[in-house]
């Protein structure tokens, strides 16, 4: 397979009505095109609301049936939401489809200090790989993406294109763009954010979109502006064979483990 395209959603959610939202990313999805092969939504797009495991999976597999061409099994990574569940509260989501025979959950592991996540929200444990058309992907949710290691721990599994589904205020958008262009090169993969866009964090921050895609080698294809909307994008996996032959990062770590763990743990 020499390309995948990609479909971001940039939604312009609302803070409290989580119907509004249903309504709203129900007709983004009859706007999606055939040909979308990975689907990726942006992190509490229902809004920062806690609702049950059971009703989010409902939620999403609805909406993944509203497809125009869902009989192409695009596969749908759904961002992550604050969802209750074996007794505690997590930032999970899910992917369905493609080739997937059920659902497969993912979560955040590193719950925001900063916007006070961690007074509440569990730390995750679940980290899967999936694959899709022959091509591996990894879901690093939110602030997730700050850990070079847990990135470092799906790409050494395979996974060639790293999700990140986000809420990131505009005022930290360019961090958050250039954190994104160290974890694509460090592991020659690609790397793709959705944000949320026409919202904001609970203490007033804007959020403002800029969603982005980054090449494996660091060249930013993709910076959405600030407009709600669905972008697609072409990945030329070619890119992948050409810079892991001129950049043996992932190699190195692989034959070198021990020199790796010296440095690390000392």
């Amino acid at each position: 397979m020499s390309s995948l395209k990609l479909a971001i959603v940039q939604f312009p959610r609302d803070t409290t009505n989580l119907n509004k939202n249903i309504t709203l990313m129900q007709q983004y999805f009859s706007q999606i095109t055939a040909g979308a092969e990975v689907i990726l939504l942006p992190e509490d797009w229902l809004g920062a609301t806690v609702i049950d495991w059971n009703d989010y999976r409902r939620i999403v597999t609805e909406l993944f049936h509203t497809l125009k061409d869902s009989s192409s099994r695009p596969l749908l990574v759904s961002g992550a939401q604050y969802v209750r569940a074996e007794g505690n509260i997590y930032s999970r989501g899910v992917v369905l489809g493609g080739a997937l025979s059920a659902p497969v959950a993912f979560e955040k592991h590193f719950p925001s200090r900063a916007i006070g996540e961690r007074g509440y929200v569990k730390p995750g444990s679940l980290l899967p790989v999936v694959e899709h058309r022959g091509i591996a992907l990894g879901m690093a949710v939110c602030v997730d993406i700050m850990y070079p290691e847990l990135v470092r721990g799906l790409t050494l599994r395979g996974a060639l294109l790293v999700l990140n589904p986000a809420n990131i205020p505009a005022t930290r958008m360019p961090m958050w763009q250039g954190i994104g262009i160290a974890r694509a090169c460090e592991n020659t993969v690609f790397v793709a954010t959705a944000n949320n866009t026409a919202t904001a964090y609970p203490d007033g921050r804007e959020v403002l979109g800029e969603s982005f895609v980054v090449y494996p080698d660091g060249y930013t294809l993709l910076a959405c502006g600030r407009e709600p909307g669905v972008f697609y994008f072409d990945l030329d996996l070619s890119r992948l064979d050409r810079v892991r032959r001129r950049w043996p990062y992932l190699e190195d770590v692989r034959t070198n483990r021990e020199i790796i763990c010296r440095w690390y743990y000392g």
